[in-house]
């Protein structure tokens, strides 16, 4: 009997490994990204996904009660909708597509109905990514997003 399990087992082929799940706890969903679709260190994956996820949930005590439930919504929303365009995407299309979701999360999830100073202060968290075009991009449209909003 052993031995035709045994022999079952090696001969079965293996279950395809669980895809990476968002959380709203955790930013694994990214480094498991990395590993299905690796984009190496510039890549969204690791440039801008895992560094920013851990930064603000590693200091997310410091943020007032509504930041820290905002926080938790944004990085699930986020991880959500990047999975959505991940898929048979090139890495560049993912780094433009991944940017071009986090406006929508973040009014989604409330964003513009924090105060001014907890926003200024989330963006401060975010300033090592103005680097970029696309983080200015960003901040440009939520800001509009956000005006409009209230217009």
């Amino acid at each position: 009997m052993l031995r035709y399990l045994i022999l079952l087992f090696l001969f079965t082929p293996t279950i395809a490994q669980a895809t990476c799940v968002p959380s709203d706890q955790s930013c694994d969903f990214y480094a498991c990204k990395e590993r299905e679709h690796a984009c190496g260190k510039k890549g969204y994956w690791q440039d801008f996904g895992y560094p920013y996820c851990q930064k603000f949930l590693k200091d997310e005590a410091r943020f007032s009660k509504d930041s820290q439930i905002w926080l938790r919504d944004v990085r699930y929303c986020l991880q959500v909708r990047v999975q959505e365009v991940a898929d048979g995407t090139s890495c560049n299309k993912l780094h433009t597509q991944a940017m071009d979701s986090h406006v929508s999360c973040y009014v989604d999830t409330g964003f513009c109905d924090l105060t001014y100073m907890e926003q200024v202060k989330i963006y401060w968290y975010l300033k090592g990514a103005l680097r970029s075009a696309d983080t200015w991009r960003e901040a440009y449209l939520l800001k509009q997003a956000c005006a409009n909003r209230f217009n």
